[in-house]
């Protein structure tokens, strides 16, 4: 008989309602939320029951799998039908992400709804890879619903419930009608008072009502008395129910498989399992529904049909047989890992031999910067110890790695279900989870009282020394952060991992102070070091060594290091430093003329760094996506990227200082002087050093447009003396530049002739083609002024000829009306419009050019192809072609300045 279905008529016109809006092909996200029982999962079945026309895509959260990385994932794409993608094999949510969009981005006729059941118990992994997929899916009529138990914003990540803009549905309590129209299904009488007390007894929760009816007495005698109502009962599990009725032979075979894992060759699992008769016993498992075979280029496997199926197969074992099966397992793993792994798992009580073993292995781990696997030895170390003060220790470990990883969200869930004795080591680590919050204040006392209770440790001394030099250094206190950061190393002398990780806060103090010389020297100490771990090759440090590079005008070197760094923390999931460094990147390519490729490294940029959360790196990312589209005349762009950028509260002022930044280059742009003026007076007032925020040419340059010119020539004077003793050229040049502009303010063009010539000269032996193209522009704009026109068409048409290769629009149209007046008609130009283009048009632009398919293009900008096709149509629309062949002739024939 089917349930009736009572007291969900508003939920189900929501659900219609955010379905409809997707036909158009918006993806669209909603929230089901509630306590268990109350009909979340009835009421999304009903509402696909009434669109059978749509395409469903299910998986469901469990709680004996949110160990299994990419379970939910898993289920997902078989759910589609795709049995080819290993995604519980894979280690990184990024490229679990961008199969999705590959597998599940292509074009479909039929409107489709990707249901969650239980998201709350998802795996963490599963969740980061589906929220990266449905935040890029574009162009394409599918409706997410992720049903969870309690309140969405304490168990889902917070990208969730944005990309749900706050759709969020909970189903409400049953009224007493309700019940009494359940209990006519299930035959039950009820008056209106039994009705409701049976609400009120149940909460109105459907499940609980309907199993409290089915176990009342058919008497009906409970109708009129004040006895306590029925509780339900638990029920049965299915495949322990299952694995009764297997021989011993096959379920010999699957408790070996499971001890090994969700999949296991058959080479290991058949010694494990000991079977006298394997090929038979391999087939009768098959036969049963829980296992498969699965035949591959390196042998055959055994895999569990489903990940769940594997944790009940390996729960229902009895303990002894368990632990048996995993010491054997223990002797025979390849690696060390898996061998700690088994041995753990067949431990019981506490080893403290074995956590000695395993706090080894996590140290070996975290030398190499490979986080995972350091929270993974440290969370077994956990488990094997009977010591209070140890566990305590383990678990300050466990969280500051998962800290260090990147991902603050875990690190406050273990803080929070974690019991730890209040100390100075205590402080220390919810500092870290403070500043991760961006609860800077409690962060400042935190770790102060830690500093005041440090004791005779001299560890975390060193612990608390080098987070506060982090503190420092996101506060852009230069001074604090490179005292706190030497005092670290002073405490830990000879000791890699305490200067490793005090060296960016090092490099960036002596940054900001303008010891660009000594910041160098921290990092090429590391940089240069062959026996160094990992992180000293590699990752921020190569970032901020890029960054120094920069800001002296070494392009080629820069640009090689921010490549490298991004490579390297992509590669090692650290999407914190991979955004900074393909923002980098971005830059140094926007600098050197290759503006097409900053579009794309931009793009790239803003995917990683969104999804990394860190509102400073979106923040930079989103500037330097800016920075082209700005020259190419794309001001609706920029507008959109700065309302985000400023959208996002910023708590640190190395964030607060990315926004000033960000809209000042705007107000610049849109000749508002005066509004540049009022983003740079906290910077200003910072005297921040160019490496770190160039901000010193825009703010000479505001002045002598304001008319503050006696002001604007201090400012310059003192700025030209930095850029010649910290061997910054662009700032000289464009510092020049402003001297220039002030002479004309002044009424003596002919004293901007000098400045002009330098800044020439400067910029000959630099990598800057727009910046000379600049130059040239303004230095014919004198001589024409000057009534020297032949010199001065000469810089125009070189100027013009530079901005039109790059399609730099509006300095080209300057440069045009120049070469007008000085008599000359300038020749139609050839350079693309790029203005035509969205920057995301651009970047697919470029990398097609390049012989990429469509494919490897979403890939590389983390879209899936059904937008890269989209984008494809709507280029070949403006550029005027209609396949990519044709584009790639029209590069060719240099029509599109690619």
């Amino acid at each position: 008989m089917t349930q009736a279905f009572v007291g969900r008529e508003t939920e189900i016109a929501a659900l219609g309602e955010r379905f409809g809006a997707v036909a158009d092909g918006t993806p669209a996200v909603l929230v089901i939320e509630g306590e268990g029982g109350i009909g979340k999962t009835t009421l999304a079945e009903r509402f696909l029951a009434l669109h059978p026309e749509a395409r469903v895509l299910r998986a469901s959260g469990d709680e004996s799998e949110r160990g299994v990385n990419f379970a939910v994932v898993d289920q997902l794409l078989r759910s589609a039908g795709i049995d080819t993608v290993d995604a519980l094999g894979a280690t990184q949510h990024l490229t679990v992400g961008l199969e999705l969009l590959d597998r599940l981005g292509a074009d479909e006729p039929r409107r489709t709804v990707v249901v969650i059941d239980d998201a709350h118990l998802a795996d963490a992994d599963s969740l980061r890879a589906l929220l990266f997929y449905a935040r890029r899916l574009s162009e394409s009529a599918t409706l997410f619903v992720l049903v969870v138990r309690g309140s969405a914003s304490d168990v889902l990540p917070e990208g969730w419930l944005k990309l749900a803009d706050e759709t969020v549905i909970r189903p409400r309590p049953l009224t007493a009608d309700d019940a009494r129209a359940i209990s006519e299904e299930l035959g039950v009488p009820l008056t209106a008072g039994a009705a409701e007390r049976l609400i009120e007894h149940t909460g109105g929760n459907p499940l609980h009502l309907r199993a409290v009816l089915r176990e009342l007495p058919a008497t009906g005698s409970w109708l009129y008395d004040d006895r306590a109502l029925p509780v339900p009962r638990p029920y049965a599990h299915l495949v322990d129910a299952q694995l009764r009725r297997c021989p011993p032979d096959v379920v010999a075979l699957l408790d070996a498989v499971a001890v090994l894992g969700v999949r296991a060759p058959a080479h290991a699992a058949l010694p494990l399992a000991a079977l006298a008769a394997p090929l038979p016993t391999i087939d009768r498992a098959a036969s049963t529904g829980l296992l498969r075979v699965a035949e591959r280029d390196d042998g055959t496997w055994l895999e569990f049909t489903h990940p769940l199926t594997r944790a009940a197969v390996h729960e229902a074992m009895p303990h002894t047989r368990r632990s048996q099966l995993h010491g054997t397992a223990a002797t025979l793993a390849l690696s060390p890992d898996a061998a700690l792994h088994h041995r753990v798992e067949a431990h019981t009580g506490a080893d403290e031999d074995l956590r000695a073993e395993l706090e080894r292995a996590a140290d070996e781990h975290r030398a190499r910067g490979a986080w995972v696997g350091a929270i993974r030895l440290l969370l077994a170390a956990r488990r094997v110890t009977a010591e209070p003060t140890e566990r305590e220790r383990l678990t300050l470990d466990a969280i500051e790695a998962l800290l260090y990883s990147g991902d603050g969200g875990a690190a406050r869930r273990l803080a929070e279900q974690s019991s730890v004795a209040p100390g100075a080591r205590r402080d220390s680590v919810w500092a870290y989870l403070a500043i991760f919050a961006g609860d800077l204040d409690a962060a400042e006392q935190l770790l102060q009282r830690a500093w005041e209770h440090r004791g005779d440790d001299a560890r975390l001394a060193a612990t608390i020394a080098q987070r506060r030099a982090f503190m420092a250094s996101s506060r852009l206190r230069g001074a604090d952060a490179i005292e706190w950061a030497q005092r670290a190393i002073a405490l830990m002398p000879g000791d890699t991992g305490t200067a490793l990780l005090a060296a960016p806060s090092l490099a960036n103090g002596l940054a900001f102070e303008g010891r660009a010389d000594e910041a160098h020297a921290v990092l090429d100490r590391w940089l240069g070091d062959r026996d160094a771990p990992a992180p000293g090759s590699g990752y921020v440090l190569l970032t901020l060594k890029a960054r120094l590079l920069e800001a002296r005008g070494e392009m080629a070197q820069a640009g090689e290091l921010f490549k490298r760094s991004a490579d390297v923390s992509l590669a090692e999931g650290l999407l914190v430093v991979a955004g900074m460094a393909l923002a980098g990147l971005a830059r140094v390519q926007h600098l050197r003329g290759r503006w097409d490729d900053a579009v794309v490294s931009a793009q790239r940029a803003v995917a990683v760094a969104i999804e990394s959360e860190d509102r400073w790196v979106v923040a930079q990312a989103r500037w330097a996506a800016a920075l082209v589209a700005s020259a190419r005349g794309d001001g609706e762009s920029v507008e959109r990227w700065h309302d985000e950028v400023r959208a996002e509260p910023a708590t640190f002022e190395r964030h607060a200082a990315v926004q000033h930044l960000f809209g000042a280059h705007l107000a610049a742009a849109q000749e508002r002087p005066a509004d540049v003026l009022e983003h740079l007076r906290p910077l200003a007032a910072l005297h921040a050093d160019f490496a770190v925020l160039p901000w010193q040419p825009l703010h000479a340059q505001a002045l002598v447009d304001v008319g503050r010119l006696a002001e604007a020539a201090a400012f310059i004077r003192e700025a030209e003396a930095l850029a010649a003793a910290r061997r910054y050229p662009l700032l000289a040049a464009r510092l020049a530049h402003a001297r220039a502009e002030l002479a004309i303010a002044h009424h003596t063009p002919e004293a901007a002739i000098e400045p002009l010539e330098c800044a020439r000269e400067t910029l000959q032996t630099l990598e800057m083609p727009y910046e000379r193209a600049l130059i040239a522009l303004a230095y014919g704009q004198v001589l024409r002024r000057e009534g020297r026109r032949r010199a001065a068409s000469e810089l125009l048409l070189e100027a013009r000829e530079t901005f039109a290769s790059l399609s730099a629009l509006p300095a080209l149209r300057r440069a045009e009306r120049e070469l007008t007046a000085s008599g000359l008609r300038p020749a139609a130009r050839s350079a693309r419009d790029y203005a035509r283009l969205t920057p995301q048009e651009t970047a697919v632009t470029r990398l097609v050019v390049s012989g990429m398919t469509n494919r490897e293009v979403a890939k590389e900008l983390m879209l899936s192809a059904k937008t890269v096709e989209f984008h494809l149509r709507n280029i070949y629309l403006k550029v005027g072609v209609r396949s990519r062949a044709e584009l790639r002739t029209r590069a060719r024939d240099n029509e599109l300045a690619l």
